[in-house]
């Protein structure tokens, strides 16, 4: 393509059109006709084709070209008008241009523009990864779709061949170059070179009929190019196309096959040996090819013809109404939009599939395959839009989709196309897509049945490069996820190098096989790797438990990689002896570690139980209480498998015996479980021998047989839970002991002073209570006896008093609880120090009180003190529950039974006895603020993990300790403070599912949340921009309305005004709207800038008595400041950075604008008067690049590694602020003495503590925050307590009113990415009320 002119005349595309820039030619020059250029313009890349006038001449015929071009365009924009839903698959010039012959400058030029795309489907043939059958299938498709949309429109072609159809990375086709200037029939080699051969390689696609005698083109020469011509066109591409870029015709074998003398189907048969479906693709192609112009058929035609024989039925569904939208979409939609139907998509191709068959078994294979060709089309499609989404969301939701599509996919398709995109997205900046995309390459490991010869250093030089930077990821998110995914990546790694072994060619020297030295070498190669990942997961540095418990999740998987001698090595060592494991400070850790022992002593054998029965054994002995109960589990499957032989068996009764005693009915039925599977392995006379006389003291009765229901019946009542728990706190076996073998009245009365009898009854697991050194199992902290009590377990006979044998098992079982509970304490206690008790304290709390282990629960003296100071609550079950029944529009989340009793049990309140009126949100009883005098304090009081997905907003109440959170998971959820458990355990009472949808059919994330004046209402704010108000107490949604005429886009933020009802809302699209929310309509609406574009923040803010001016920021960093009274913009300045959360602060109107720093400014003179720093400041990035922070404003908190502050907390009252963002700490600024600022979350024990210090430069404070020196850090030793700090980005920060009786001083509510929401305790300055909390 281009002019290859003796003269040699040229023509620069800038001198014909201004803004037109060449960068490259295209074609390589090698045309005759017309000169292609690859140009930019500012519309974006396009192809310049370009014929250069040689005579004046030539203006007069290109005049007649142009006209028939013209006639063209209208045609198709005829066409698309009348059906203007349709996909297309035509891509016609965009422009056209004839540059008169001028004498002066001897030249001229006519040139056409259309749409630059980067690959032909010539080229994409060429490029990895390779078109697949069903690929090759769809493409065919589409092509006869395109020329049936050009015939429809009476527009031939002219000229089609592969490099004239354009391919996208969504796999969609588009035919361009339409030459109806070209002649329509030829007769001299020489035409055919100069028209139709622009590569000079003599490929020839015109129809035979094209080609005639020299006599008979002169009076042809007029006629059009008829639709059977271009269906013969697109035989030869769609042959081309299966034949892997092979050309079916050249020159002479077109006029051979013309004449008769070739015979393509041969060929054609020859070139698609092991194809599917050959002989239909062969006949589907040579009917295409008819020499006879009358046998080809129409390309309508042939659709009608071949579908379903060659195209599956649901390729025209797939074409107009699937796929065919979504290519006109922006990416992050398309992938919302697929990703939301593709359930019902797949449902939808099984629908046409058994439409198609007749018998069952038919219709199975034909489901596979057709799934199996859907899968393909919708796989290019996620992976063409993976990379491009700019919304966080939007790519996790891509990769989830892939890993839901990669099982109905083939073996090429998972790993020439979903792989390699998920091993991409395990490189992106945002931790959620990188955990993400580890998911997705252990499940399309997983799908893939067998891997090709060619792929033998899959692993080694793609897969373990890709993941191993992942093992040291500073997100706890990501690590948690490679290490869970680690043993189905390594056992496919392990499947990769034993088929490379099986199917080694026999020809090969044995020198260079696998299966020799080669094979020992690859696969401890691989396990090295393996080996180091894990101990950069596990082992070294400071390792999360979730990375830990994520790590515990299939561990005889990872055995079976390792095979035994290396997992006797390496992983039980590593298992039994590390303190992460055995003795890891979360009790969640020792439990899946217990669970995972079974399947490891399994693997490796009785031989080497030596190591993994000592570990049962400290499980037995374990504070808390679901560990010993996932202990004996392990215990009765190891003896009903008969992998423990005698000794151990009664070495290992001795030890259990005493849990037959324990209060907890697990714990109980699980030592039950183990002596039954015990006598189904031991003889008569080695249990009569070595069992029974062990078993005997705590029976009441000789049983003939260890069967559990016998030994149930004859078992000695269990040890209630109060003497349990007493021996416990007490710290010594003595106190129980003497307790139960005193029989005298004292004891009598001691009981009763403690609370009342007790049910020693058969208690259910759901209705019992732990140990103060185990989980609680239970709901209530007290439970009262049903019948007996105390006097009926000691009228059954002193337990202990049936044999010394007895006595001394129970009181060494005891002692070693406590003493583990108080080796917790102790380490616990080192650990957090004197400041950072994390349980509530209160001016009830008894002496006595002890926190026993490294939980947070309350003793049951504590906890009596502490019940009669809370209120009852206003919300009352009742009110919650008609919420069920009645709202249509506002369904609730029923809570589970546990809950239920959990509510019920706590809500066993004191009743209300003349209680004075409580003092304001920011006064107390005397009368000051106390906003002024609170800091936040390092103490965590309790959180909660109800969210499934990231918080979004909180909003607090004016005057009662309630508040509400909004999350992506679409839900709106209340709390209340004073509803706590015993154990400091946060429960939800309501949870409201805002019920909007998107025009996806989906629920829309709610983005912001405002409670209003009246306690039972709020309002929210979702992505599809529906604001919506309702009750919390009764059963009516009050009102829903779409802002500015439903043009307001999704709502980010929600303000409400201090003296109304009035809601404030800034939303996406820059508008700024008020809501009525007691008449249920929209006061105003204020429309911004479009420039600057969507809203992140607004601020509400009031002078004397009136709200008359309103703050808002954007994700450009406009911040502009407006007059409510006139509903104008009073003025308006930029940060350069994104802005994601705007706060008051300070009697003053001054606002703070939160970006990657703080920055204070004066609403009197608009004037930034500081700016607060943090240790992980970066600089910014501007403005103008962040296209990708439209993702913080539709729910995802965009990239965790830009250090921007996305919560801010401040009040009207205070001086002080706090913040939070994407480092997951909290941070106290203290602005009048801004070296008392400090971390309040977010530091580790050992950590060095951070300074704070301030400079003025032009006239503005910079306050810095600085890493003090290494030295400066803390050594602690023993066990580390539980992480208090967010585990991902903080996204919401507020302060919650006092609670009377609770705590005098506002508590600080944070929420995270995460969906977690904590509770933390603060403290007052002034010194009169330093105790008050």
């Amino acid at each position: 393509m281009g002019n290859q002119l003796a003269m040699g005349v040229d023509m620069n595309p800038a001198d014909i059109l201004e803004g037109l820039k060449p960068k490259a030619p295209l074609g390589g020059g090698k045309g005759r006709l017309l000169r292609s250029l690859h140009c930019t313009s500012e519309d974006g890349d396009v192809v310049c084709k370009m014929f250069l006038k040689t005579d004046v001449k030539d203006d007069k015929e290109l005049d007649s070209h142009h006209r028939r071009l013209n006639r063209c365009e209208a045609s198709l924009k005829e066409l698309r008008r009348k059906n203007p839903e349709a996909p297309t698959n035509v891509c016609f010039y965009s422009l056209y241009k004839n540059v008169p012959w001028t004498d002066r400058a001897d030249t001229g030029a006519a040139f056409v523009i259309r749409t630059f795309f980067r690959y032909s489907l010539q080229e994409r043939i060429m490029t990895r990864p390779f078109l697949t059958s069903d690929s090759k299938l769809w493409l065919s498709f589409q092509l006869l779709k395109a020329v049936q949309e050009l015939h429809a429109a009476h527009v031939p072609h002219g000229d089609l061949k592969v490099q004239n159809v354009m391919i996208t990375s969504l796999g969609w086709l588009y035919v361009t170059d339409v030459a109806p200037f070209k002649p329509s029939h030829i007769s001299n080699p020489a035409d055919f070179s100069y028209f139709f051969d622009s590569a000079e390689n003599r490929h020839c696609n015109l129809a035979p009929e094209r080609i005639t005698d020299d006599s008979l083109v002169a009076e042809k020469q007029t006629d059009p190019v008829t639709e059977k011509m271009d269906v013969f066109g697109v035989g030869c591409a769609i042959a081309q196309v299966f034949q892997g870029g092979e050309v079916l015709f050249k020159l002479d074998q077109l006029l051979a096959y013309k004449n008769g003398k070739y015979d393509a189907a041969s060929a054609l048969r020859d070139k698609l040996q092991g194809e599917e479906q050959q002989g239909k693709i062969v006949d589907f192609i040579m009917a295409l090819l008819a020499r006879d112009p009358e046998e080809r058929p129409t390309a309508s035609q042939a659709l009608a013809k071949f579908c379903p024989s060659v195209f599956p039925k649901f390729f025209d569904g797939f074409h107009s109404k699937i796929i065919g939208p979504l290519v006109s979409l922006s990416p992050d939609k398309r992938v919302s939009a697929l990703t939301s139907q593709l359930k019902d998509i797949l449902q939808y191709v099984r629908t046409c599939t058994v439409a198609e068959n007749d018998t069952e078994a038919a219709s199975e294979e034909a489901i596979r395959d057709n799934l199996r060709t859907a899968v393909v089309i919708l796989a290019t499609v996620l992976c063409g839009s993976l990379r491009h989404c700019l919304i966080m969301q939007n790519r996790t939701s891509c990769l989830q989709a892939m890993m839901e599509i990669s099982p109905h996919a083939g073996d090429d398709c998972n790993l020439q196309m979903l792989l390699p995109y998920a091993v991409v997205a395990a490189k992106n900046e945002t931790s959620l897509v990188r955990a993400t995309a580890v998911k997705t390459i252990s499940v399309t490991l997983q799908n893939i049945e067998s891997f090709p010869t060619g792929e033998a250093t899959l692993f080694d030089d793609y897969i373990i490069p890709a993941i191993t930077p992942l093992a040291t990821d500073p997100t706890v998110l990501v690590k948690a996820a490679l290490a869970e995914c680690l043993p189905e990546i390594a056992s496919h790694a392990r499947r990769l190098l034993e088929s490379r072994q099986l199917f080694a060619p026999v020809s090969e020297s044995r020198s260079d096989l696998p299966y020799n030295n080669g094979y020992d070498a690859d696969l401890n190669r691989l396990q090295n790797h393996f080996e180091t990942l894990i101990r950069l997961l596990v082992l070294d540095g400071d390792v999360s438990a979730w990375v830990t418990r994520a790590f515990l999740s299939d561990i005889p998987k990872l055995c079976l990689f390792y095979g035994r001698q290396r997992t006797n090595n390496f992983i039980i060592p590593t298992l039994t002896i590390s303190v992460l494991f055995l003795n890891a400070p979360d009790f969640q850790v020792r439990r899946d570690l217990q669970r995972q022992l079974v399947g490891i002593a399994l693997f490796v054998g009785a031989t080497f139980l030596s190591y993994i029965l000592p570990c049962i054994k400290e499980g037995l002995l374990d504070v808390e209480e679901i560990v010993v109960h996932e202990a004996l589990n392990s215990l009765s499957k190891l003896s009903a498998l008969g992998m423990l032989d005698k000794k151990a068996l009664v070495d290992l009764s001795e030890v259990v015996v005493p849990l037959l005693l324990h209060p907890s009915n697990w714990i109980r039925t699980g030592a039950l479980d183990f002596f039954a599977s015990m006598g189904a392995q031991l003889s008569h006379v080695d249990l009569f021998c070595f069992i029974l006389p062990i078993l005997k003291p705590f029976l009441k009765y000789p049983v003939p047989e260890l069967a559990k229901e016998t030994l149930e019946a004859a078992l000695v009542p269990r040890i209630p839970r109060q003497v349990f728990d007493e021996a416990i706190s007490r710290g010594s076996a003595d106190a129980v002991l003497g307790f139960l073998q005193d029989e005298s009245p004292k004891s009598l009365r001691y009981s009763q002073k403690r609370g009342s009898d007790y049910s020693l009854s058969s208690i259910s697991p759901g209705q019992e209570t732990s140990s103060l050194g185990g989980r609680s199992q239970s709901n209530s902290p007290l439970e009262p006896a049903q019948s007996g009590g105390t006097e009926s377990f000691l009228a059954s006979g002193p337990v202990l008093a049936q044999g010394e044998l007895q006595k001394q098992q129970v009181q060494k079982y005891i002692e070693s609880i406590v003493k583990a509970a108080n080796r917790c304490k102790e380490d616990a206690k080192h650990m957090r120090g004197a400041d950072t008790d994390m349980t509530l304290t209160s001016k009830g709390d008894q002496p006595d009180a002890k926190v026993v282990g490294t939980g947070q629960t309350l003793s049951l003296a504590r906890e009596q003190a502490l019940l009669p100071q809370l209120k009852e609550l206003e919300f009352t079950r009742d009110e919650i529950d008609s919420l069920h029944d009645h709202c249509p529009n506002l369904r609730m989340v029923r809570p589970t039974e546990r809950q239920k009793r959990r509510m019920q049990s706590k809500s066993l309140a004191v009743e209300k006895k003349g209680a004075p009126t409580a003092p304001s949100r920011s006064q107390d009883a005397a009368g000051y603020s106390i906003l002024k005098y609170t800091r936040p304090t390092h103490n965590l009081i309790c959180q909660a993990e109800e969210h499934s997905a990231s918080v979004t907003d909180i909003s607090v109440h004016d005057t009662l300790p309630i508040f509400i959170t909004s999350s992506m998971d679409t839900y709106v959820r209340l709390w209340d403070v004073r509803k706590l458990d015993k154990d400091s355990a946060l429960v939800s009472l309501g949870t409201g599912y805002c019920d909007t949808t998107s025009q996806h059919g989906t629920a829309s994330p709610v983005l912001s949340v405002a409670m209003l004046s009246r306690k039972e209402s709020a309002a929210c704010g979702t992505a599809s921009g529906s604001f919506t108000t309702f009750c919390l107490t009764s059963s009516v949604v009050l009102h829903a309305l779409s802002l500015a005429g439903g043009q307001a886009g999704a709502i980010s933020s929600l303000q409400r005004a201090a003296t109304s009802d009035t809601v404030v809302a800034g939303t996406h699209n820059g508008f700024i709207c008020g809501v009525d929310c007691r008449m249920h309509n929209e006061a105003f609406c204020i429309k911004a800038e479009k420039e600057h574009g969507p809203i992140t923040s607004i601020v509400v803010g009031d002078e004397q008595g009136r709200e008359s001016w309103v703050v808002s920021a954007t994700m450009t960093g406009h911040v502009t400041l407006w007059d409510l009274r006139f509903q104008i913009p009073i003025r308006t300045w930029q940060v350069n950075e994104p802005v994601y959360k705007l706060s008051l602060n300070g009697p003053d109107p001054v606002v703070l604008v939160g970006t990657s720093t703080v920055q204070r400014w004066s609403l009197e003179n608009l004037r930034r008067v500081a700016v607060y720093i943090p240790s992980t400041h970066e600089p910014g990035t501007p403005a103008k690049e962040t296209r990708n922070a439209y993702a913080d404003v539709v729910g995802s908190i965009g990239q965790t590694h830009d250090n921007s502050i996305r919560a801010l907390c401040g009040s009207r009252e205070a001086t002080w602020f706090a913040t939070g963002g994407t480092d997951r700490k909290i941070r106290y600024w203290d602005s009048e003495s801004v070296t008392k600022s400090y971390v309040v979350s977010g530091t580790d024990p050992g950590q060095p503590p951070y300074k704070y210090s301030s400079s003025t430069a032009n006239e503005t404070m910079e306050v810095r925050e600085e890493k003090m020196g290494e030295g400066a850090s803390q050594v602690h030793r023993g066990l580390r307590p539980p992480p208090q700090q967010h585990k991902d980005c903080v996204t919401a920060l507020s302060l919650l009113r006092p609670v009377p009786g609770f705590c005098h001083v506002p508590i600080m509510v944070s929420a995270s990415r995460d969906g977690c929401v904590k509770l933390w305790q603060s403290a007052c300055t002034k010194p009169q009320d330093r105790n008050a909390h």
